[in-house]
């Protein structure tokens, strides 16, 4: 899922997020790995060369996908941000 640097500033300014270019680069890793979590039904992900618990369950991972299709922010996307960061 690609989401346009405009179509996030939209998204962000509506759910009091950062909107720089540096957070959509975030962002757009976070994307990433949510997209990687919810085609995965094992419950841990190998990130950054470790193995750890999955942040949000498969299911969780893809309502934050479908609310990104539609340009909203899901509270559980927060929860990916916080391995980028």
């Amino acid at each position: 899922m690609e989401l346009s640097y405009d179509k996030y500033i939209i998204m962000a300014s509506n759910s009091g997020l950062r909107s720089d270019y540096q957070e959509y680069l975030i962002y757009k890793q976070a994307v990433k790995i949510v997209e990687t979590l919810a085609s995965r039904r094992k419950d841990k992900i190998k990130f950054n060369s470790e193995v750890m618990k999955k942040p949000i369950l498969q299911q969780e991972a893809q309502k934050v996908l479908d609310k990104l299709a539609l340009g909203k922010y899901d509270p559980n996307f927060r929860k990916v941000v916080n391995l980028v960061k």
